[in-house]
């Protein structure tokens, strides 16, 4: 289930939803997935380079990071419980943060990113968010045709993920930035004594 880099990336990542639990509220559970999405898109299209490393599968309602799909009704899959919790409203989840924001863990263009995805994206509604990940040239609609993937009422989700590096294909600067970042967190994991699948990384 857990993406490599958001394994070893789970202070930063778990922080980043304190962040975002801090300053929009109510943070609902779906909204959360899709801003985090966002985050890495706008980081990628900035610099080359994303901030969560989280490995974005194609689902029905837009680019998912398995991972923060699951914290919300099972706890045993929350990697995220030390720094989130999740309380059912209606058919609804909202996400609460149980400690404070530790910005040592990122730079300051790290914040502004972050800010600045609060200031263009934190006011909309998750649908509003769906459907602009959904939108026409999107990496999520270029991987659905290029996959040639159908959604049923029985099959919601894939396993095929989204390439953040095709943002910035045509750039060769940020295109080198992003691989240069990838080797380093693929170097990073060979050496941890953690196991991690690596299949997104590659």
């Amino acid at each position: 289930m857990n993406s490599p880099v958001s394994t070893a990336n789970k202070e930063k990542v778990g922080n980043i939803m304190v962040y975002l639990a801090e300053r929009i509220k109510p943070l609902y559970h779906t909204k959360l997935i899709k801003l985090l999405y966002f985050i890495d898109e706008y980081a990628v299209k900035d610099n080359g380079i994303p901030i969560t490393w989280l490995c974005y599968n194609i689902w029905e309602k837009g680019p998912v990071a398995p991972e923060t799909y699951f914290i919300k009704n099972d706890e045993d899959n929350n990697m995220f419980s030390d720094f989130i919790k999740t309380k059912k409203q209606g058919d609804s989840y909202i996400i609460h943060p149980i400690k404070s924001f530790d910005d040592n863990l990122f730079s300051e263009y790290e914040i502004a990113i972050l800010d600045k995805v609060i200031n263009d994206l934190g006011s909309k509604k998750a649908n509003e968010l769906i459907q602009l990940s959904h939108s026409a040239g999107s990496l999520w609609d270029k991987a659905v045709k290029k996959y040639n993937i159908t959604f049923t009422d029985s099959m919601k989700i894939s396993n095929y993920s989204i390439e953040l590096s095709d943002l910035i294909k045509d750039d060769e600067l940020k295109f080198y930035n992003f691989q240069e970042a990838k080797d380093m967190k693929l170097f990073s994991l060979s050496t941890s004594s953690a196991k991690h699948d690596q299949s997104c990384m590659r």
